[in-house]
């Protein structure tokens, strides 16, 4: 009995080496993978679904409402562009492949792998990570460049980055595909997030310094300048949650991918690589929430096409329209009962002569 219980411990622990194409899959029979890859296929199949309508309706959204196409709401669209494909293809189709690994299914596993880790996750997010530190960089010239930003900083530059972006992750993963190795795509994909973060991190602490510094200088000038300052830090501000949030799901997949790559797997590597990867697709869930609690334009904008009027009212809340309308009777009201008709007056002087 203890021969036969040791026989199956060692074939739990012991991979299945699978191949698809350029990649190389181990599937372990072990308790605790069956368990978690049955949490992730829901988990993946749950957020999926926010994901794909919630970032569908940011894009709606900015795109039926013509004042919120600017540059710094075309970078968030971007990203949302890659969170929606996130959401509508890839954990979908990742759901699939790890119901097919739980089923031993090996050729139905490596298409659903190729499709997903095997090209569009990757790309996605690349695209994500340079457009998070493009966001950075955006907030950075619209302060530094103040009346030049409009000017430099345009829509149509910044799709044409983007558009950049999407090629940059299409030629590296299509590189991988025409013989390149892993490693070496592994390689540049750790230095280019690297670089990212860098870049990120750089641009929000002169950002930092600058705020400061301009705080110092408005502090005695006008109402208008102090009250366009906050407008910049509370934009700044929710497009660092954006970044912030994204860093905190990709930095620990990333730290597996190449503790993975180092110490060349084992059981509890792939059920920290699997969980993460997970984790880096929750992200795209996520954005659409900050998106709408942060900004407050993409908020009344989502509302509508919901069907619930709301607006922005003197005190920059988001208030319903009705709301608004109500206290702008009884303002009206107000006014009227204070202001006194001018026969009234002249009958009450007549009055008092007499």
């Amino acid at each position: 009995m203890e021969n036969a219980t040791s026989t199956d411990v060692l074939t739990a622990m012991t991979p299945t080496k699978i191949t698809c194409v350029h990649l190389k899959e181990e599937w372990y029979d072990t308790r605790a993978t069956y368990v978690t890859n049955i949490a992730l296929v829901v988990m993946n199949l749950l957020t999926a679904v926010s994901a794909t309508a919630g970032n569908f309706l940011i894009l709606l959204a900015v795109h039926r409402t013509p004042s919120l196409r600017i540059p710094s709401n075309t970078l968030v669209c971007c990203l949302a562009v890659a969170d929606f494909l996130v959401g509508l293809i890839v954990q979908p189709i990742n759901a699939m492949q790890i119901i097919f690994e739980i089923k031993h299914n090996v050729q139905a596993f490596c298409v659903a792998k190729l499709i997903t880790t095997g090209s569009l996750s990757w790309i996605c997010a690349g695209v994500s990570f340079l457009v998070i530190s493009a966001i950075s960089v955006e907030r950075f010239l619209a302060i530094k460049l103040h009346l030049r930003y409009a000017s430099i900083v345009t829509v149509r530059r910044v799709l044409l980055v983007v558009s950049l972006f999407w090629l940059i992750c299409t030629v590296l993963v299509l590189a991988w595909f025409l013989g390149a190795s892993y490693d070496t795509l592994v390689l540049v994909v750790v230095v280019m997030d690297v670089a990212c973060m860098t870049i990120t991190i750089t641009a929000y602490f002169k950002i930092y310094l600058l705020i400061r510094e301009l705080h110092r200088k408005t502090k005695d000038q006008s109402a208008h300048l102090t009250a366009d300052l906050k407008t910049f830090k509370r934009s700044a501000v929710t497009m660092l949650y954006i970044v912030s949030l994204f860093l905190a799901c990709f930095i620990p997949f990333l730290t597996v991918l190449v503790a993975k790559k180092q110490r060349g797997g084992g059981p509890t590597l792939n059920i920290f690589y699997n969980v993460f990867a997970t984790v880096v697709y929750l992200s795209s869930s996520l954005n659409p929430f900050v998106y709408c609690y942060r900004l407050k334009e993409i908020r009344v904008a989502v509302f509508k096409i919901l069907g619930r009027r709301y607006t922005i009212d003197t005190n920059g809340e988001v208030v319903p329209l009705s709301r608004t309308m109500s206290n702008s009777k009884t303002n009206n009201l107000k006014n009227s009962l204070l202001t006194v008709p001018p026969h009234i007056e002249v009958k009450s002087t007549r009055e008092t002569n007499v």
